[in-house]
């Protein structure tokens, strides 16, 4: 009887004991499952360096455990560290070499590493030694399969695999969305990610990748709700954050998308990787001064992209600092292919050359600029006007020619310019017919009427035949109720018709034209001579 008592509490020691290692491992495998669920999360959201670390504490307190190798190689190949990556993978095989995720996470480097025969087998260690029965080894490979865009069917028949063994685990859903999406099948990538999001209404990233479909399908109403939905979620969702910045650029509002790309920069641990996107948003929402901050550092290093040294100098132009402006313009010059470079540099270049009062060059550059697209009407405007003001009338002419044929509806401004320009030139038969034209825009304009009719005077120096005559009546007429307004040209008005009749003998007429002179100046000395000669 007492050896039987002795049997009976041996036993009840023996379960006991087993009973705490149970309970213990069992505790070990669920801080474990938290602590990888975390750092799968910061990996997700783009903060691959806190999940290195969370998962180096893990690994610290759990030694023994093999799949936390995997786990800590695959955040350390996402941070880009191949290497280190790999290491971690052949650790986890050295503690147990019978862990498959360890070699699927071989595979994954292999994958990366453009080596998919290499990578293949270690996809097959890992499937027999799980014996292609494990959702997560399944899960992993087909990850891994999704580098390579030629192996997609692989990933898909792993999934459809796992989706048999367990049709609610929302991952496989996800990571077969990501496979339809590489096989060009929107519909049903969004349908799969819809799938996960139904599965776990707690996960954002279904949301996050279907709105990146809707944004590459530029459905931008679908992207902005599924990103929206996706920040509801998860605050701390970094990119889609990052994202929305992206379709609010597209969308041209660029104070929301420089506040989204702000959040996204606060939470990445890689903030550094979108400082030049951040540039640019700024630079769309007219913020010159912080992209020129941003830009300077990037204009800084070695390998200085010329599309940054392009936008750093525009937008230094735009914020008023030409010097440095025209700095960053030549080593973009210099650094650019000149097939590269657009009208647009060209065309900047010039404006920023006029500002340092560099006309001559100033025109070579946006010649240059035309000769690339020579539909450009402000430029074109600009050319003009740039050679009048320097008193380059023939080729002002040729700008303004240019302009008047380029434009759907010519501008009373750029016939004004062009009749000038042909004036200034003494080429007046071309600049009356240019001014009737004037005249035919804008009748109740005064100007059209004063030029025509110095265009006219000069057709006729000695005024015997009155060319001028009408046109001078015309413009009295369309100046009387505003004559302080025009007073200079209702005193050249007078001034003519006063001698037009002087030479006519017309006393009277031309006494009352003199006297209209004097009683808008005083001291016109002309008109005081003509009366004291005609009394």
């Amino acid at each position: 009887m007492k050896e039987i008592i002795d049997l009976i509490r041996r036993l009840w020691f023996i379960l006991f004991i087993a009973l705490c290692l149970l309970i213990i491992s069992i505790s070990f495998a669920r801080g474990q499952n938290v602590e990888i669920r975390e750092a799968k999360h910061f990996t997700e959201v783009d903060q691959n360096q806190k999940a290195i670390q969370l998962l180096k504490a893990t690994v610290r307190t759990y030694p023994g455990s093999a799949a936390l190798w995997y786990y800590l190689g695959i955040a350390q190949l996402k941070n880009g560290e191949r290497d280190t990556a790999l290491e971690s993978f052949n650790k986890g095989i050295a503690i147990d070499a019978s862990e498959p995720l360890c070699y699927a996470g071989k595979g994954h480097h292999s994958m990366l590493e453009n080596n998919a025969q290499k990578a293949k087998l270690d996809f097959e260690k890992a499937l027999s030694l799980s014996k292609s029965k494990n959702v997560i080894v399944l899960q992993a490979i087909a990850e891994a399969y999704l580098v390579d865009p030629k192996l997609v069917n692989d990933a898909v028949t792993l999934l459809t695999k796992a989706k048999l063994l367990d049709d609610h685990h929302p991952e496989t859903f996800i990571l077969l969305g990501d496979a339809y999406l590489q096989q060009n099948n929107g519909g049903l990538a969004v349908t799969s990610y819809e799938l996960a999001a139904s599965l776990d209404g707690k996960l954002a990233r279904p949301y996050y990748k279907t709105g990146m479909v809707y944004l590459r399908s530029r459905n931008f109403p679908g992207a902005k709700e599924s990103f929206m939905k996706a920040v509801e979620i998860d605050p701390g969702y970094t990119l889609a954050y990052k994202e929305l910045g992206e379709l609010y650029y597209q969308l041209k509002e660029a104070d929301k998308a420089v506040a989204a790309y702000e959040k996204y920069l606060s939470l990445t641990d890689r903030p550094e990787l979108g400082k030049l996107r951040y540039a640019f948003f700024l630079f769309m929402a007219k913020e010159y001064g912080k992209a020129n901050e941003i830009f300077r550092d990037l204009s800084a290093k070695e390998n200085v992209s010329a599309i940054t040294l392009r936008f750093y100098a525009v937008s230094l132009f735009e914020s008023g600092d030409y010097q440095q402006s025209r700095n960053i313009f030549e080593q973009y010059f210099s650094k650019s292919p000149k097939q590269e470079i657009e009208a647009t540099d060209y065309a900047y270049y010039g404006k920023l050359l006029l500002k340092q009062n560099e006309d001559s060059l100033a025109v070579i550059s946006f010649q240059k600029s035309l000769m690339l697209e020579g539909k450009q009407p402000e430029l074109l405007q600009l050319q003009a006007e740039t050679y009048y003001k320097s008193k380059k009338f023939p080729e002002a002419i040729v700008s303004y020619e240019q302009l008047i044929r380029l434009r759907a509806k010519p501008a009373s401004q750029d016939y004004y310019t062009l009749g000038r320009a042909y004036y200034f030139d003494k080429q007046f038969e071309k600049a009356d017919t240019i001014f009737q034209k004037l005249i035919e825009l804008q009748p109740n304009m005064t100007v059209g009427y004063l030029w025509e009719a110095r265009t006219k005077a000069n057709l006729d120096p000695e005024s015997e035949v009155g060319l001028a005559k009408p046109y001078y009546e015309k413009l009295i007429e369309k100046a009387s109720n505003t004559p302080e307004k025009s007073k200079n040209d209702l005193v050249e008005a007078y001034s003519y018709l006063g001698y037009y009749h002087l030479l006519k003998e017309e006393v009277g007429l031309s006494k009352s034209y003199w006297q209209k002179v004097l009683a808008l100046n005083p001291e016109d000395s002309k008109a005081k001579e003509a009366l004291k000669a005609l009394n």
